[in-house]
Formats: structure tokens, C-alpha cells, sequence
């Protein structure tokens, strides 16, 4: 039985490209105060790694531009 996940082959400068945009995300997301349980949201975690490797398997592997394109998929809004 195949798997519902198959493995992504990323090259080093794209993995590199990936850790920094998820670190760079994160950074914004302390900075607005959101998601403060970070290290207690598994989740969070995962629905944000999926949005970056989703990107760089549509070819995006610019780290600003991950960076950008992720934050553009959360609501910053703080009157929500």
C-alpha cells in the first residue's frame, strides 16, 4: 500500500530555504504575540511546515518569498 505522504526530495540550499522561512515565521508570529503555546502546538507546527514544503514543491525556494507566502495564509489581525 502507497503512501498518503510520499517523500519530498529537497535539495540542501531548499532545505536551508525552508528552516529559515519557518524560523523567520515564527519570528513575526512571537513579535505580533500570537500562538504563545508554540512549543505546545504540534498542530501549529505541522500546518505551517506543510505550507512551506507546499510552496517549495510548487517551486517557490526563496526564503522571503516562503516567508511571505506563509504569513500571507495566517490571520495577523489581533481584533479577531
Amino acid at each position: 500500500m502507497a503512501s498518503q505522504h510520499p517523500a519530498r526530495g529537497y535539495d540542501e540550499i531548499t532545505l536551508l530555504a525552508l528552516e529559515q522561512a519557518l524560523k523567520d515565521v515564527w519570528q513575526v508570529l512571537r513579535a505580533h504575540d500570537f500562538y504563545r503555546d508554540w512549543d505546545r502546538d504540534p498542530v501549529l507546527k505541522r500546518d505551517l511546515a506543510q505550507t512551506l514544503m507546499a510552496l517549495a514543491d510548487t517551486g517557490v525556494r526563496n526564503r522571503q518569498e516562503l516567508r511571505r507566502r506563509t504569513l500571507a495564509t495566517l490571520d495577523l489581525d489581533p481584533s479577531h
